[in-house]
């Protein structure tokens, strides 16, 4: 009789395969030669640090060891999972001069997470454990991970210089388009001096409601975006005196006179517009969403740059000591500056709070809890804030009752063919910065955070 070996394959060894299969696929995105070792040691291959855009090699190269599963890895939960090393194999990485990463992959859903080897085993008590905990988010191995790659790859004083991998990507700015404002501008000689005068004139007439305050007075005379041949404002003005410009005259112009004069009617525009759910603060110059009638916290719903979505605008916050009781309230709230670059105008948005202790009153602790959400406040906070208030300046006109001459676009974009991997200057920064970029956003206790 004869006995047959047969050779087989097991599901194993093909996710193994696998594995290693989308290790250099990703490796390739990065415009990195992968190669496989043919065996078995700790090491399933090597890829080669290369410039992507000259193809020029650097004889850096960064050893890969593979660890590849079909099934749900060890402890894991949406947020992470870990891995524990086998200690010859730990052994065998760290006794190296080469840098070693170690990759472990669901190949059946294109998921990889990696972690350099000595780095993180650098600790002897990390190296007693030989757990592994990877984090889905900050730990996703792909293309994005090139430039942390290289770090670990090429030595600080080897003079190398490689470009950054294309990207493509779009900047939001904070400055949203002005796509109308009033077409003439009247100008009339006046015997009134000063705003309050002009209104109290005008409750002396029993007008109500009483006119905007889209007016401003220089010299004996008023500028206005109103008709003043137009009752009541005939009432208050010479109306033989009245003369009326082209608008253009005075937004376009280089005289710092006619310049200031157009922005100050821009911003009682902007006041007249955002009336009467967001008022202006004339002490430190900025808007704010009022408080409820009632006082219940609000969120305003709005479209995000991907998806409908809301934001508190106006949110109360009970004391730790006695949750029946309020603390604080939040409103939501903005600075507003117009510019003008070349031949347009923008409104320049810079997200803003404002603290109350009854809902119309500054809170005493209002410079400290502002300074406290401006440090804690990232990247996706401000971006978001400034899209709510950009989706709610640029509402059509109906939708608010005062202000027909001022209009709003979109924010200003700007494209570029080179962009910013978060997660790889993520990784450089000290771990309390980096847990707070990367874990629920929404956690933090005096604001809501919301993902665009």
């Amino acid at each position: 009789m004869v006995n047959r070996r047969t050779k087989t394959t097991t599901a194993r060894d093909i996710t193994g395969e696998k594995g290693v299969a989308l290790i250099q696929k990703i490796s390739l995105d990065m415009g990195f030669p992968f190669q496989r070792t043919g065996f078995d040691r700790g090491i399933d291959g090597y890829m080669e640090v290369t410039d992507p855009a000259t193809g020029t090699a650097t004889n850096c190269i960064i050893l890969v060891q593979s660890k590849a599963t079909a099934r749900e890895f060890t402890a894991e939960t949406e947020t992470g999972f870990d891995f524990y090393c086998d200690d010859a194999d730990l052994n065998y990485w760290i006794g190296g001069n080469a840098p070693v990463i170690l990759v472990c992959s669901r190949p059946d859903t294109n998921e990889a997470y990696w972690v350099p080897v000595k780095d993180y085993f650098k600790d002897p008590a990390v190296r007693k454990k030989r757990k592994v905990h990877f984090d889905k988010l900050k730990d996703r191995f792909d293309a994005n991970c090139r430039d942390a790659l290289v770090q670990m790859a090429v030595p600080k004083d080897s003079g190398i210089y490689l470009s950054s991998l294309p990207k493509r990507e779009k900047l939001y700015s904070n400055l949203l388009t002005v796509d109308g404002f009033a077409e003439k501008l009247y100008v009339a000689a006046t015997d009134y001096r000063n705003r309050r005068s002009v209104f109290e004139k005008f409750k002396r007439m029993n007008i109500s409601p009483l006119p905007g305050g889209i007016f401003i007075l220089r010299s004996k005379s008023i500028l206005s975006f109103y008709n003043l041949e137009e009752y009541p404002w005939r009432e208050i003005c010479d109306i033989g005196s009245v003369e009326d410009f082209k608008t253009d005259e005075w937004a376009y112009s280089d005289d710092p006179v006619k310049q200031r004069e157009f922005v100050e009617l821009l911003n009682r525009s902007l006041i007249e517009k955002l009336k009467p759910r967001v008022r202006h603060d004339k002490n430190d110059d900025y808007y704010y969403f009022a408080a409820t009638q009632d006082l219940q916290s609000e969120e305003l719903p709005y479209e995000s740059l991907r998806r409908g979505t809301s934001r508190w605008i106006f949110r109360a916050y009970p004391k730790k000591s006695d949750r029946t009781q309020i603390a604080y309230y939040r409103h939501s709230a903005f600075c507003g500056r117009f510019l003008r670059y070349g031949n347009r105008w923008y409104l320049e948005v810079t997200p803003h709070y404002r603290f109350t202790y009854d809902g119309y009153r500054e809170s005493r602790f209002h410079e400290d809890m502002l300074k406290r959400i401006k440090e804690f406040e990232l990247n996706p906070a401000v971006l978001g804030q400034v899209v709510m208030w950009a989706e709610y300046l640029r509402a059509p006109t109906d939708l608010f009752t005062a202000s027909p001459f001022l209009t709003f676009g979109s924010l200003m974009t700007f494209n570029f063919n080179r962009g910013i991997d978060d997660r790889s200057w993520l990784q450089r920064e000290e771990d309390a910065a980096a847990n707070v970029v990367s874990s629920s956003l929404n956690d933090l206790p005096l604001f809501k955070f919301m993902s665009e």
